[in-house]
């Protein structure tokens, strides 16, 4: 959902800039998480939903996200957003 931040969070841990890279991967950790969960594609979704890039429709075999699952990837993608870093130029 991020291509700029993950691109910029990769060149500073490849070029060992640890200190600068930390407040961004700080901030990006929740997101990424959702990349260890089976139901990742759903996450994704909803994620692309929330940031109007697509739907959070899925094809079967997956069910969509309800409840308390729902509502936590909803409150990540919305912090996400609202706490999201101003890049400068690289």
């Amino acid at each position: 959902m991020f291509p700029h931040e993950g691109e910029r969070l990769f060149r500073l841990a490849r070029a060992g800039r640890i200190a600068e890279a930390m407040p961004l991967y700080q901030w990006f950790m929740p997101l990424l998480h959702l990349d260890a969960r089976p139901d990742l594609v759903q996450c994704i979704k909803l994620c692309e939903h929330i940031a109007w890039r697509g739907s959070f429709v899925t094809r079967p075999p997956r069910l969509p996200l309800e409840g308390a699952e729902k509502a936590e990837v909803e409150r990540l993608m919305r912090t996400a957003i609202a706490t999201r870093p101003m890049l400068a130029a690289a």
